[in-house]
C-alpha cells in the first residue's frame, strides 16, 4: 500500500484569489446599480418638471381673454413661471399664408406663452428649461 494520501480540495491561495475576484465583481455590479438608480431618479425629476410646464402652459392658454403678464408658482419641488407677451409675427408670415387678407390678420391678437421651470438636480445643482407656444385670439375691440 501506498503511504501517501491524495489530498483533495482547494489551497488557501486559490480560495483567496476567488474571494478577490468575487469582491471586484461585486464592486462593479454595485456601482452599475447605483448609476442606474441615479439615472432613474434624474429621468423622474425631468419628467415631473416637463409635466408641470405643460400643465401650466395649457392652463394659461385657456384663460380668456389672454393678458400680457407674468405668473409664478410652485408645485412640489418644481418652481414655475409663465410669461405671456404679445407676439408680432414677421411680415413675410402674412404673405406666406396667402389665404388671409390683411384685415383678418389685423383682427387677430397673437400671444407668446413661455413656461420656465426650475427644479433640483443631482448634487444640489438646480436645473431649468423653458417651453413656449403661441396662442391666437380674435381682437374684439376692432
Amino acid at each position: 500500500m501506498n503511504s501517501r494520501k491524495k489530498w483533495q480540495g482547494f489551497t488557501l491561495l486559490e480560495v483567496l484569489v476567488a474571494f478577490v475576484v468575487l469582491a471586484a465583481l461585486g464592486t462593479v455590479l454595485f456601482r452599475a446599480l447605483g448609476t442606474a438608480l441615479n439615472s432613474i431618479d434624474t429621468a423622474d425629476s425631468w419628467g415631473r418638471a416637463v409635466e408641470v410646464a405643460q400643465n401650466q402652459l395649457a392652463r394659461a392658454s385657456m384663460e380668456q381673454p389672454l393678458k400680457a403678464g407674468t405668473t409664478n408658482g410652485k408645485d412640489g419641488d418644481v418652481q414655475w413661471q409663465i410669461v405671456i407677451e404679445p407676439y408680432a409675427p414677421p411680415p413675410e408670415l402674412g404673405e406666406s399664408l396667402g389665404v388671409m387678407n390683411l384685415e383678418t390678420l389685423h383682427m387677430m391678437k397673437i400671444y407668446r406663452l413661455v413656461a420656465t421651470v426650475t427644479f433640483p438636480g443631482m448634487s444640489g445643482n438646480e436645473r431649468a428649461f423653458s417651453l413656449s407656444t403661441t396662442k391666437v385670439t380674435m381682437d374684439s375691440t376692432r
